[in-house]
């Protein structure tokens, strides 16, 4: 098996390269319709209130503390894709059994309970083995072509998901409107499945490149010293602390907000996400390109600038107002411009600020300790919807939504970590990079 791998040719990484934009397009489709508003009706369709629904969105954030252990195993492998398929295999497989959740015989809160159970074990297992998936996938792809090809496989990702949610919406929809709504969940689900099917085999049919590896397994001490000691890694680890909190305020209420307050359809939804998509396909090669020619940092920066104004949008978006929709597109193909470039600068900006010996540590650690931030905030999140419930917020002598809120205090917190990048990392890059060529 190891000889069988040592001979690796630029035909199979090519090969590698095709299967994971494969993957990712399948891996996105069942995203899409286990998450967000697709999740939320599946969460209300068996007795959940928006507190509870913002509570159990928010799962895959405190997931994401399994992370700080994964170097323990993954740092002594130097072939880890059996890894990858078991962990992924967990994740998927559970998140299609959510769809026998409504039809057991048992109480609305047990049904709650059981769906969170099924979650918060399937992101464990996928987060778990998340620092393993990106280092197979960068050891795919040359230095100098990333930025292009992961914007290009972030376009044909959406492309893929967004056509085959349209559809799939409308299905749930007609089925909903005919009063048999569980009938429409027990066919999505289905070809969640199928799509599962599809994703592992991708996996299995990729050829793996060998990675830095050591010969003993961490210590869990080293998980927590090695990082701190790191000053580049810190200015990192900051910044992704920023962000977490200021994502995870808000994020778990969008779709309840079009869902619950808003009422939109689910062919309403999906035709909003179809903006999004089409602004994401459209600007993602422009900031793979960009990033190719200007780096990272400021890739990051200018696009986490772009969602800050996409959040504050979403503020202005109140019921009952006239331009809603209008708000509402803008909303959505600003958001697609923004995470078409955040998506794919995040993923390599960890790259750039954690070097390659136990690299898994670094991107272990940060997303643990920045998951439990976030996670935080969106309890808190949580909270004050719970709090505030159907009263009003008063703002200047406007009536807000505590949910409208939420997506204000987001985009003012994205300002702040698109201008903390601006200022501490993108110069920080600069001088590594004039370090390097020394």
């Amino acid at each position: 098996m190891q000889s069988q791998h040592a001979r690796i040719t630029e035909k199979d990484l090519e090969r590698n390269r095709l299967l994971v934009i494969l993957e990712g397009a399948s891996a996105r489709t069942i995203f899409n319709l286990t998450t967000g508003a697709y999740l939320v009706g599946l969460l209300k369709y068996i007795g959940a209130n928006d507190t509870l629904c913002g509570y159990i969105i928010a799962i895959p954030v405190i997931a994401a503390i399994i992370q700080v252990l994964s170097p323990i195993i993954l740092e002594s492998l130097e072939y880890r894709k059996k890894i990858i398929i078991i962990g992924s295999m967990i994740h998927r497989v559970l998140l299609f059994m959510l769809i026998f959740v409504p039809f057991l015989p048992v109480s609305s809160g047990g049904k709650i309970l059981m769906a969170t159970i099924i979650l918060l074990i399937s992101y464990v297992a996928v987060s778990f083995v998340t620092p393993a998936i990106s280092n197979m996938y960068v050891s795919f792809v040359p230095q100098n072509i990333r930025g292009r090809y992961f914007g290009m496989r972030e376009s044909y990702n959406l492309i893929a998901a967004t056509l085959i949610t349209l559809v799939l919406g409308k299905v749930l929809d007609s089925f909903t409107e005919a009063g048999k709504e569980g009938t429409g969940y027990i066919i999505v689900y289905c070809f969640i499945f199928f799509m599962t099917i599809l994703n592992i085999s991708f996996f299995m049919f990729m050829k793996e490149v060998p990675l830095t590896h050591i010969e003993h397994r961490i210590r869990l001490s080293e998980i927590f010293v090695l990082p701190l000691k790191d000053r580049r890694f810190i200015r990192y680890f900051i910044m992704l602390i920023i962000w977490n909190i200021a994502v995870q305020i808000a994020s778990a209420y969008f779709g309840v907000y079009l869902k619950s307050d808003l009422s939109m359809s689910y062919t309403v939804i999906t035709s909003l996400s179809f903006l999004n998509s089409v602004a994401y396909v459209i600007s993602a090669r422009r900031w793979g390109k960009f990033a190719d020619k200007k780096g990272w940092s400021l890739t990051a920066m200018i696009t986490i600038g772009i969602l800050s104004i996409c959040h504050f949008t979403w503020f202005l978006a109140s019921n009952g107002s006239p331009v809603v929709l209008l708000i509402l597109a803008v909303s959505h193909l600003t958001g697609g411009i923004a995470w078409s470039g955040i998506n794919v600068a995040l993923f390599n900006l960890q790259f750039d600020f954690t070097p390659d010996e136990k690299r898994t540590v670094y991107i272990g650690f940060s997303a643990a300790i920045s998951g439990l931030i976030g996670y935080v905030a969106a309890a808190v999140g949580a909270q004050l919807v719970g709090l505030f419930g159907e009263k009003p917020v008063i703002i200047f002598g406007m009536a807000f939504d505590i949910k409208q809120v939420l997506f204000f205090i987001s985009s003012a917190l994205l300002a702040v970590c698109a201008a903390y990048i601006g200022v501490f990392m993108h110069t920080g890059r600069k001088k590594r990079v004039l370090e390097v060529r020394k």
